[in-house]
């Protein structure tokens, strides 16, 4: 199974988790377990991040070259950066919230001291993907966390709920055993797949290009988390948990809508990359502007189920709570995924000619529009001020995208 198959696949097995915790554990404990989990990702960055990219390309070029002391260094060093900054940031956590509480220990918050011990396994995950990644093996190195682990965690969330009973606790946990069996089976393929040329080396070190390397990583890394996440973020620092329970089910049923351009782009890239090399610009804008009414055409009847009954299948899928709270919500997410879709795949255009960075200055607008209109709406609107935000980024980073693409790449991105 290629990585685009296991992305496709790991989209629905994502959205039964998402309805089993939001039916079980009810808005409010469902709000507490989305804020707490995004979060998470936001605190492992500095481990996570710029570490896994870094590491696919550095172990790409000395395994090609033969350097196999370099090879062993670095994946020493990135072992040891994962366990060691993981640690760190534990020990960070404790000296401020327990030692000068400064941040908060009651609440949801209590659910922060449990969620954060995976973040050594979410640093070494890391390492094992980068480094599989780098050996050529990128659908190996996406396997245990991409599939296995979201399958392995539904599957344990649904033996629990019906033996034990299922809270946020509980929740946390399970989430925590299921990176923790990703770990091990990654440490598995890595074994089996690490060259036995490097095994009896001395481990040679770069840390000086090393460390060069990895603070642009980890600031890319934190814009696109960060923007992933704003909504959810904000609602759980100034609103209540069930809005946070109410964005992340919206958030989830609107994925369906750009499903059809997830598709698209897994079958136009290599076209995509062959056209550029050709210097075809007329065959790109055939690429691009195909794919995007071929993806709209799936998406807009799929949008237009559910702005006029989303409300109905919210009730029926993730439970009648959650259907005034996640309705608006909802709406607002599906015309800005609608506008995605008609954009098309303006990112990949970027990345697939070589103007991947281009897309940075697009993430960064994105992200602060995110956050003045975050900070303006969600106090008094809640879910829905917060639908508002990550709409208007998705809408603000495809016109940014779209001009770029036009700039860069010669062609006009859209349906029409």
């Amino acid at each position: 199974m290629g990585v685009g198959a296991m992305r496709l696949a790991a989209i629905p097995t994502g959205l039964a988790t998402t309805v089993l915790l939001a039916r079980l554990l009810g808005p409010e404990q469902f709000g507490q377990y989305a804020f707490i989990m995004a979060l998470v990702p936001l605190l492992a960055l500095p481990i996570t991040g710029g570490m896994q990219t870094l590491l696919t390309r550095e172990i790409a070029s000395y395994s090609q070259a033969g350097r196999w002391a370099l090879y062993k260094g670095a994946l020493n060093a990135a072992h040891g950066w994962a366990i060691g900054g993981g640690l760190l940031i534990l020990i960070a956590y404790a000296f401020f919230a327990y030692g000068l509480a400064v941040i908060p220990t009651s609440g949801k918050w209590a659910l922060l001291s449990i969620a954060l011990l995976m973040l050594p396994l979410l640093g070494l995950n890391a390492a094992r993907n980068g480094v599989i990644k780098g050996l050529g093996m990128p659908a190996a190195a996406e396997l245990p966390g991409m599939l296995i682990q979201p399958m392995m965690m539904l599957g344990a969330l649904s033996g629990v709920a019906i033996f034990i009973g299922l809270n946020t606790y509980v929740a946390i946990w399970v989430h925590i055993s299921s990176v923790a069996a990703a770990f091990l089976i990654a440490t598995i393929i890595f074994v089996k797949v690490r060259p036995t040329e490097a095994r009896s080396v001395k481990a040679e070190y770069d840390f000086r290009a090393w460390r060069g390397a990895l603070a642009p990583f980890i600031l890319l890394s934190l814009i696109g988390t960060f923007n992933a996440q704003l909504g959810i973020l904000a609602l759980g620092l100034f609103s209540s948990d069930d809005q946070v329970g109410a964005l992340r089910v919206a958030e989830r049923a609107a994925q369906f809508v750009s499903l059809s351009l997830v598709m698209v782009n897994l079958v136009i890239s290599p076209h995509i990359v062959k056209a550029f090399k050709s210097n075809d610009t007329q065959l790109l804008q055939q690429l691009s502007r195909q794919s995007a009414r071929g993806a709209l055409a799936v998406a807009l009847p799929i949008g237009l189920l559910m702005i006029i009954f989303g409300d109905w299948l919210i009730g029926v899928f993730f439970g009648q709570e959650y259907s005034e709270l996640s309705y608006i919500p909802l709406v607002i997410l599906v015309i800005g995924q609608l506008f995605n879709v008609f954009f098309g795949s303006v990112g990949f255009l970027l990345a697939m000619t070589g103007n991947e960075k281009q897309s940075f200055k697009g993430q960064v607008l994105a992200v602060l529009v995110s956050i003045i209109l975050c900070w303006a709406l969600i106090p008094t609107m809640g879910a829905v001020g917060g639908a508002v935000a990550v709409s208007s980024s998705i809408i603000v980073w495809n016109a940014i995208l779209g001009y770029l693409v036009y700039r860069k790449v010669g062609i006009r991105p859209s349906a029409f």
